[in-house]
C-alpha cells in the first residue's frame, strides 16, 4: 500500500483529496495543526501527524518515510493580513524539510501553485506562457524554489490552480456571495468582460493525484477546466440566486471600497488552458460548470441561508 504524506489535507481540496486517495487504496498521513483537524482526517481513514509548516523535523521524518508526498498547505490561509515575503518564506522553508526527507529518492512531490503566475494576454495561455511581471502576489517564487529541488533527485511537479475553485457550496464563490449579502448588492469591475479561468474542486483533487502518479520531473500543469467565463457572468449568476441587483463599479470605486487586492483580482485576466494535463496525465474534469453550479448546483443552498428576510 503506498503511501502519501500531505500538508493541507483537512482543507477545501486536501480534504477531496484524502476522499478520493483512500478508495485507491492510498494510505495517508497528514499534517494537522489542531484536534479539530485530527478528527477531520480521521473521520476520512487517514492518519494525523500533528504539526504545521514550521515544524521542519516532522516535515522530513514524514517525507522521508513516504511514497508520495501532496503539498497543499497555504501559510496565507486564515491568514490574510500577513506579509506575503512572510508567506513565502514560510512555505520555501517548509518545502526545504520535506526536499532533505525525500533527497535522492526520485519519489514524487506535488506543490500547490496558481494559474495567475502568467501573464494575461488576450488569448489562451499554456504552462510555458510569459510570467506576469505584476503578479497579484510573489506565489511564482514558491514555485520555482519548489521545483528547484529536481536537481536533487526529486520528481517535483506543480498544480497551478485556477483563480476560481469551486464547488460543494464553499471557497471564493461562497466568500463572494456572503459579501454580497451582507452588502445588498453585487458587483463587477468595469465592464465584467474579463474573462478568468475556473475548476471544480473534485477536478482539482484529481490533478494532484494523477500528477503524482505520472508527472515528469519538473512538469506544470494548470488546473483549468473553464478559461472563458467572464466576471460579469460569474456576478449575474450569484446576483440571480441571492436576489441582490447587479453593479458595475469602476476599477477606482473599487479600489476605494474593497482594497486594490480584490479589485486587481476581479480584474485579472486568465485565460489558462489545462490541456496539457489532459493530454499528457488523462485528466478528465467533469464537474459541473461554475455558472450552473451558482445557479442550479450547490450554492443555491448557500444564497437561501444568506437572504434577508423581507421586513
Amino acid at each position: 500500500m503506498a503511501r502519501i504524506f500531505m500538508t493541507g489535507a483537512s482543507g477545501y481540496i486536501g480534504s477531496v483529496v484524502v476522499e478520493q486517495a483512500i478508495p485507491k487504496g492510498y494510505q495517508i498521513y497528514a499534517l494537522s495543526r489542531s484536534e479539530a483537524s485530527d478528527e477531520k482526517i480521521k473521520a476520512q481513514g487517514a492518519v494525523p501527524i500533528r504539526g504545521d509548516l514550521k515544524f521542519y523535523d516532522v516535515l522530513r521524518e514524514q517525507s522521508a518515510q513516504a511514497d508520495i508526498v501532496l503539498h497543499l498547505a497555504d501559510a496565507y490561509a486564515g491568514n490574510f493580513g500577513m506579509d506575503y515575503a512572510e508567506v513565502v518564506r514560510i512555505d520555501n522553508a517548509a518545502v526545504d524539510a520535506i526536499g532533505a526527507g525525500l533527497d535522492g529518492s526520485n519519489k514524487p512531490l506535488v506543490i500547490t501553485s496558481g494559474t495567475l503566475v502568467v501573464a494575461p494576454t488576450g488569448r489562451v495561455t499554456t504552462e510555458e506562457s510569459a510570467l506576469w511581471d505584476k503578479p497579484l502576489n510573489d506565489r511564482i517564487s514558491s514555485e520555482q524554489h519548489a521545483l528547484k529541488l529536481v536537481n536533487k533527485g526529486i520528481k517535483v511537479s506543480a498544480v497551478r490552480l485556477s483563480p476560481f475553485v469551486y464547488g460543494r457550496g464553499a471557497s471564493g464563490v461562497r466568500l463572494f456571495m456572503m459579501m454580497f449579502a451582507n452588502g445588498g448588492e453585487v458587483f463587477y469591475v468595469n465592464d465584467g468582460d474579463i474573462k478568468t479561468s475556473a475548476v471544480y474542486v473534485d477536478d482539482a483533487a484529481a490533478l494532484f493525484l494523477l500528477a503524482a502518479e505520472k508527472a515528469n520531473a519538473g512538469d506544470i500543469f494548470n488546473a483549468t477546466s473553464i478559461n472563458d467565463v467572464t466576471t460579469r457572468e460569474l456576478s449575474e449568476a450569484m446576483g440571480s440566486i441571492l436576489g441582490l441587483p447587479v453593479k458595475s463599479f469602476s476599477y477606482d470605486d473599487t479600489v476605494s471600497k474593497f482594497g486594490e487586492f480584490l479589485a486587481r483580482f476581479l480584474n485579472a485576466e486568465n485565460q489558462a488552458s489545462g490541456a496539457k494535463a489532459k493530454s499528457q496525465l488523462g485528466w478528465d474534469p467533469k464537474g459541473l460548470g461554475i455558472i450552473d453550479d451558482i445557479k442550479i448546483g450547490s450554492y443555491v443552498a448557500v444564497a437561501e441561508g444568506l437572504k434577508k428576510p423581507v421586513a
